[in-house]
């Protein structure tokens, strides 16, 4: 899924799963920049965020060099943090701070303004969709499998934090660029320093192109998900860089080879084109362009085409993901749509703050087929 369970070590604390994250401009407020992390994925009623880690949102500067993007130093952060819940109630209040200075309380389940930043944390129905199990046959079995449009999370909830934040300060800080990257992530202190426990810029980068090590000639059936969860997405250890390329190079060449033709040659020494392309794990999102629907990877794809984008690319709610992600890398989206059979969330996204929608509550789900055992 798209980041749910992305990794044993997370598996074990719903609550630091971050199993979603989406970056766009305010279809609301034009001028703004939402930032959604979703948490806890299989959330009940009874689901808490976690009183000792920190929810953090990072964004940074990005520049075009031909078909690379490259990330600037500048910094712009958005923690959140949640207290414990006190014994007999079931509230919970939260606190946000952004690097230049907004600050707000809010309490889990409402909607919170301050000074221009809203806030909303609680439990919503999840808003990815996806036929994970198809996707699995199709990762194991070497042919399209994608003949049962199941959504794997119909009916589910999580819980999630929602931030809108007006974007002028956040250009003027990075220097006029309009074009940024945008990461979530979760931490804990240790010895006065943040440990980070996972990472998600893209959607489905670690569960799709990471988590099958069949293939990989390098690290072959070692799980890499817990090590790259704990990277930061724009300083990539070089010790460990090497074996998250070999991977990538790996799973993108035998996605690319299931239609049984090459829309991406991998070079002489096996590097893949588009490894660097996705190693970069963020969300790329041009604040310069107005709020638009399905440009997820519009961005990206012009990139790779050597041409100028013209949305704001990020992630929208509803945007279909996989199907957009496995054209690209298929058939370089030059040929017909590859996808899951599944097009829309249990709930579409409203086009008003906080833009996730109300839980379904459902007690009667079965566990997915795919966790167990």
């Amino acid at each position: 899924m798209s980041d749910h369970f992305s990794g044993p070590a997370v598996m074990g604390d719903p609550s630091v799963d971050i199993s979603d994250f989406f970056a766009f401009p305010s279809p609301e407020r034009p001028g703004n920049l939402v930032l959604i992390m979703d948490v806890f994925p299989l959330a009940t009623p009874d689901s808490r965020f976690s009183n000792v880690v920190t929810h953090r949102f990072r964004l940074r500067p990005l520049a075009r060099s031909e078909r690379r993007i490259v990330v600037g130093a500048n910094e712009y952060t958005i923690d959140v943090r949640f207290s414990d819940v006190p014994e007999g109630t079931a509230v919970q209040k939260g606190q946000i701070i952004t690097s230049d200075g907004l600050k707000a309380s809010f309490t889990v389940g409402e909607q919170v303004e301050e000074q221009g930043m809203r806030v909303f944390a609680g439990l919503v129905s999840d808003p990815f969709f996806m036929d994970v199990e198809a996707t699995l046959r199709t990762d194991f079995s070497g042919k399209m499998s994608f003949d049962t449009a199941a959504n794997t999370v119909q009916f589910r909830d999580v819980l999630s934090i929602v931030v809108e934040v007006p974007f002028r300060s956040i250009v003027e800080r990075f220097g006029g660029v309009t074009l940024i990257a945008a990461v979530s992530e979760t931490a804990v202190p240790v010895n006065g320093k943040p440990l980070r426990l996972e990472h998600v810029g893209r959607p489905e980068t670690k569960n799709v192109l990471m988590a099958n090590p069949t293939r990989d000639p390098r690290a072959k059936n070692i799980e890499l998900r817990d090590l790259y969860n704990r990277e930061d997405t724009f300083a990539l250890s070089d010790v460990y860089r090497p074996l998250y390329e070999t991977r990538l190079d790996a799973n993108l060449a035998y996605w690319d080879e299931l239609d049984w033709a090459t829309a991406w040659p991998v070079e002489e020494d096996g590097r893949h084109p588009l490894r660097d392309l996705f190693l970069g794990d963020f969300l790329i999102v041009d604040l310069a362009n107005p709020f638009c629907a399905g440009s997820f990877l519009e961005i990206e794809r012009a990139l790779m085409d050597d041409r100028s984008h013209n949305s704001a690319g990020g992630r929208w709610l509803d945007d279909d993901i996989l199907d957009d992600m496995l054209s690209m890398i298929v058939n370089g989206g030059r040929g017909k749509r590859v996808g899951d059979g599944v097009d829309m969330p249990t709930k579409p996204a409203a086009r008003t703050f906080p833009y996730v929608r109300e839980p379904n509550l459902r007690s009667d789900l079965p566990l997915p087929a795919f966790l167990k055992g």
